[in-house]
């Protein structure tokens, strides 16, 4: 069998996408981005913004099309016995793993997908079930990688061997106390393009702002320095913009990295887009301040 895969959005490779390729390939099947007159094809669709592109696809083949993803239907899932694969990670052709240890997160956000789609936090997989044995690198997808039950005996595997590991999701900052920032300094923590030691976090609420402080603080007395922790922020759910505002300029005082979430619902608000594209380019967010941005003066190095 000849069998297409296509990802509609997301920057990152498609973990799925790469669980089914394995599958198929273990069946002997012939797996790609671009198969010529495919058996059947693959769509998958993270964002719901996207999802009624992803339906006007399989008009193209003349074969099955299976449509999945967060973007088109958050409770469909993966067969077990794809779902608990090694993912085929030369799809991508990447030199590094990609997984989740556990699903689901107890917070239940009024802006979060998470609660609905995985539910309360629950163990999903050893790391061992989809680090590669040739990686010394991981991306762990986990939603609440501390509120696992397993939290510390997977921090004390990645310090044992040695792994580099980014938190892509963000790890819970109100979960931080002396025990386990002292394990997540022990690690080769980093950013998901593993070229910057980073730590990411997230500050999306702006009644926790004491946690926050106090995360910043303990994480300092363990040895990771404030320049070392980037906090996503989300910005536009239900927050004035001056809350939104105080919440980067907060974290820039503390020496932390901000990084700007628009919310969904208000992808098309220009005040806020311009507002993400002035914390995120760091050197421009550096250099001036948000109204000097906004100016003819510099809006042209944007």
């Amino acid at each position: 069998m000849n069998v297409q895969v296509i990802a509609v959005d997301g920057k990152m490779p498609n973990l799925a996408l790469m669980k089914i390729a394995a599958w198929h390939k273990s069946k002997g099947d012939t797996v790609g981005f671009n198969i010529s007159d495919p058996d059947k094809v693959y769509i998958s669709t993270i964002f719901d913004w996207n999802g009624s592109q992803s339906y006007g696809i399989p008009k193209l083949f003349n074969c099955t099309v299976e449509i999945g993803g967060s973007g088109v239907d958050i409770q469909k899932d993966l067969p077990g016995d794809i779902e608990h694969i090694m993912p085929d990670y030369s799809l991508y052709d990447i030199d590094y793993s990609m997984g989740f240890t556990s699903r689901g997160c107890p917070n239940n956000c009024p802006f979060c997908i998470v609660p609905i789609k995985e539910g309360a936090i629950t163990d999903h997989a050893y790391i061992t079930e989809f680090l590669h044995p040739d990686h010394n690198k991981v991306i762990l997808l986990d939603n609440n990688f501390l509120a696992s039950p397993r939290w510390r005996g997977n921090l004390n595997y990645i310090i044992e061997h040695d792994i580099m590991v980014n938190f892509c999701q963000g790890n819970d900052i109100r979960r931080i106390n002396e025990d386990n920032a002292k394990l997540l300094s022990e690690t080769k923590f980093s950013n998901y393009k593993f070229n910057r030691k980073q730590m990411h976090f997230a500050w999306d609420i702006p009644e926790i702002e004491k946690s926050v402080e106090r995360g910043i603080n303990i994480f300092n007395d363990a040895g990771v320095k404030p320049y070392n922790l980037m906090f996503y922020v989300l910005c536009g759910f239900n927050t004035s913009f001056e809350q939104d505002m105080y919440r980067v300029m907060r974290l820039r005082e503390w020496g932390c990295d901000p990084f700007v979430m628009v919310y969904n619902n208000r992808r098309d608000d220009k005040r806020l887009r311009d507002f993400a594209r002035w914390v995120n380019r760091k050197e421009i967010f550096k250099s001036c301040t948000f109204d000097e941005y906004n100016s003819k003066e510099v809006v042209n190095v944007s």
